[in-house]
């Protein structure tokens, strides 16, 4: 209670603290939806957030003495207005990762056509492999017969063996010009590989996003939907949990104002419990003896200064006989003399 800082301060300083954020991101989040009136939009989105936090704070304290309809009315819109701070906060957090992520998107945008182009080169080099293997074996083929048709030849200048030096020439240039081919393709797709391998490395190093992307390929996951499904766990429990802390702000301040407030009395009524009579004992008053008149000189102002002996400063109060007999010294005594001494 006397403390500056106790634990009802620090979930006042939390539940201001989140609720602040909340409506921040809200109410900028719903600006950028309505760009065409945002001042506006953000003007009616803050008063709106205001509400809602008295609203909760007025529903939990009067609950009970609450009209039915009046209590279904607040607690309905309480209920659509953390909707819509969660969907202004979707928004705002949605904004903020496109900014940042528009740059590592085109970059993988374009890793995916890379990759589909050495896909495709792949396929070629291995269809025009195949048909290499073939000419070179139909090369053979014909390098056998030539063989064979000049071994038969006498001169080795008939028809049959200039066809098929012929033959063997064209398969040679065919063979030269699909390994030509196979090879420019295939720099072609280690082109196309290394500036993949290059965009990736870019969007690794990426500081903005490059936790999600990590998350991304270790689930399996496109990063999207993992950026999307992050920043819906963070708008179910961002208001929500101011709420929560304004109730229990509310409920230890109530807590409090009952404990402060001072206690009715109880009136039993009609459940006193029958007893048996009880003795009451009425103390006897004693007689005060009325001292001789001799005496009372002794308590009346002898000085005459208009006030009595036993009130002056240099009364002895040691001499019991001069103040023993007279009530009014005595309760001076008790309650002044003997206080002061």
């Amino acid at each position: 209670m006397g403390k500056i800082f106790n634990f009802k301060t620090l979930v006042s300083l939390s539940a201001l603290a989140i609720a602040g954020c909340a409506a921040l991101f809200s109410v900028t989040g719903i600006g950028t939806l309505f760009a065409g009136a945002a001042v506006s939009a953000m003007v009616m989105a803050g008063a709106l957030e205001l509400g809602k936090l008295v609203g909760v704070s007025f529903l939990y304290r009067y609950w009970k003495e609450i009209p039915n309809a009046l209590k279904s009315y607040m607690l309905v819109a309480s209920i659509v207005l953390i909707g819509i701070t969660s969907a202004g906060i979707y928004g705002y957090l949605s904004s903020a990762y496109a900014k940042v992520a528009a740059e590592p998107l085109k970059m993988n945008a374009d890793i995916q056509i890379y990759n589909s182009q050495a896909q495709t080169l792949d396929e070629e080099i291995k269809r025009k492999t195949a048909r290499l293997d073939q000419l070179i074996v139909l090369r053979a083929q014909q390098e056998n017969r030539l063989d064979s048709l000049i071994a038969k030849s006498t001169t080795g200048n008939s028809s049959a063996v200039r066809n098929a030096q012929n033959g063997l020439t064209a398969a040679d240039r065919n063979v030269s010009t699909l390994q030509r081919e196979i090879n420019q393709a295939s720099a072609q797709r280690d082109s196309l590989k290394a500036r993949s391998l290059t965009k990736e490395v870019e969007i690794n190093t990426n500081s903005d996003i490059g936790t999600f992307v990590y998350i991304s390929k270790a689930i399996g996951v496109e990063l999207d939907t993992v950026v999307k499904w992050f920043i819906l766990i963070i708008v179910l429990v961002f208001d929500p949990l101011s709420i929560c802390l304004v109730l229990a702000y509310n409920f230890l301040t109530k807590r409090e104002e009952i404990e402060e407030s001072p206690k009715p009395l109880e009136l039993y009524g009609d459940r006193i419990e029958k007893s048996e009579p009880q003795i009451i004992e009425v103390p006897i008053i004693k007689e005060v003896q009325v001292p001789a008149k001799d005496t009372l000189s002794q308590y009346l102002d002898l000085n005459g200064n208009g006030i009595p002996d036993w009130m002056e400063t240099g009364f002895d109060w040691d001499n019991t006989e001069l103040w023993i007999n007279n009530p009014v010294a005595k309760l001076y005594k008790s309650q002044v003399v003997d206080k002061n001494r």
